[in-house]
């Protein structure tokens, strides 16, 4: 499928390689909850009208495993710096206690550059050929506030993220006007989209928009169940990018 465009999912995977299990302090139910909690779980299949037309870069590992959404640099992550939760997690999510032994940190540090060499490379070779390359930035977010987060802030049913200098303002139009039945904001909660720290606010051919959908719209309280919604918005999702791009 060759085209300008790419999906990038980093936060659908719950796997933690059972070799690193032990470098965790929680009980396998701890875990396994904080683990479902924080994934944007079944965003794969949510996006997969997407997937099925675009190369993907789906990142298979527990965001607690690590986090591909993270800056690496731990001085440059403000959620590292804040609350310990870079691309390397050292806190838990529901609440805040550690996580795990840093023991192995250099070593795991091996699947986050692998992710973005992946990543990375099929961005170049989409500029190679097509002078420009599209990322789609997929999630979904919960509907509960966790310690780290502002208490405060409205959430939408939708949100909407980029970043200035990566921005494709036909693309945000047109993803305004697909979600208008929607509370939609933009850049609130979530802000920005990813892009490889090689083309990072230097290559402006790189546009990335990031599209974070409730998980209240798809799943059941459990974090796990999909809803009967799930299938209207998969379509919807499906639809609008068959017929716009």
């Amino acid at each position: 499928m060759k085209n300008k465009y790419i999906v990038h999912l980093p936060h659908c995977g719950v796997e933690i390689p059972q070799k690193y299990r032990d470098d965790y302090y929680l009980s396998d139910a701890e875990l396994e909850e904080n683990i479902y909690q924080y994934a944007d779980y079944k965003t794969e299949e949510l996006y997969g009208g997407l997937t099925k037309k675009f190369e993907s870069v789906i990142n298979p590992y527990s965001r607690l495993f690590m986090d591909p959404e993270r800056f690496f640099d731990d001085e440059l992550e403000s959620m590292q710096v804040k609350h310990g939760l870079g691309w390397f997690y050292e806190n838990t999510i529901l609440e805040k206690k550690p996580l795990r032994s840093t023991k192995n940190k250099d070593e795991i540090a091996y699947y986050y550059h692998a992710h973005h060499e992946k990543l990375t490379k099929l961005v170049d070779e989409k500029l190679d050929i097509f002078d420009e390359c599209i990322i789609f930035d997929c999630h979904s977010f919960s509907n509960e506030r966790y310690w780290f987060h502002d208490k405060d802030i409205s959430l939408p049913d939708i949100c909407i993220g980029f970043d200035e200098y990566h921005k494709d303002e036909k693309i945000v139009e047109l993803l305004l006007e697909s979600f208008k039945d929607y509370d939609v904001a933009i850049n609130s909660p979530y802000a920005g989209s990813l892009v490889p720290t090689k083309h990072y606010m230097k290559d402006a051919r790189v546009k990335s928009v990031m599209i974070e959908v409730n998980k209240k719209l798809y799943l059941e309280d459990d974090n796990k169940t999909l809803n009967k919604e799930f299938v209207k918005l998969r379509e919807s999702l499906g639809d609008f990018f068959a017929d716009k791009f």
